[in-house]
């Protein structure tokens, strides 16, 4: 009984009132199951919880958001500021990692332009981590673009993203040449887009 309640840590219930709500409940949850089944059942649950928590707070700071020369706040090389972006190019940007709690985010992408551009560029120099199902929804999104003419260029994938993609095939799908590696060569091709519309039309 005495090593039990000194391996209590109860002290860590004072701070439960300065924890963010989720944590408490993953902490009292865990303490809760641990006292009426066993620690391995608690800790086993205690991790899933954890899990969702985590999830939940990822997606929430994923942001995805049209960008233009007056709102775009990125450096110098990933800039809109003193470029040209042509008239039926809309350019969004993504930050944070883009999984499954946020993939939703990028299916209402078309929602948010209020416009049918000719080319869309996904901006994801800040895109550090990708799932399967942000993957999945990432090429649903290219079809309905596709279907209705428009064409898709990704811009700046990092690492894991870029083999993710490459894995599952996505980028022989879009077409290597609608891969840029900054927003200058995005732009360059968006442009090599129009004129080849113009030209054909």
């Amino acid at each position: 009984m005495i090593v039990a309640f000194n391996m209590g840590e109860w002290r860590e219930f004072k701070l439960l009132r300065k924890y963010p709500r989720g944590d408490a409940t993953v902490f009292l949850t865990t303490f809760a199951l641990t006292v009426v089944f066993d620690l391995t059942v608690a800790v086993e649950i205690g991790m899933v919880l954890a899990s969702f928590l985590f999830i939940r707070r990822i997606s929430e700071t994923t942001q995805v958001s049209l960008v233009d020369e007056a709102t775009d706040r990125e450096g110098n090389q990933h800039s809109l500021r003193g470029k040209d972006v042509p008239p039926g190019v809309l350019v969004f940007s993504v930050f944070g990692a883009l999984m499954f709690g946020a993939a939703e985010k990028l299916e209402n992408i078309l929602l948010h332009s209020h416009q049918e551009p000719k080319v869309l560029i996904l901006r994801m120099q800040k895109v550090l981590a990708m799932d399967s199902t942000a993957l999945n929804t990432l090429e649903h999104l290219h079809q309905k673009l596709r279907t209705r003419g428009i064409r898709l260029i990704l811009s700046g994938p990092h690492t894991q993203p870029y083999f993710l993609m490459e894995n599952a095939g996505f980028l022989a799908e879009l077409g290597r040449e609608n891969i840029a590696g900054d927003i200058d060569d995005a732009l360059l091709k968006a442009n090599v887009i129009l004129q080849a519309n113009s030209a054909s039309s």
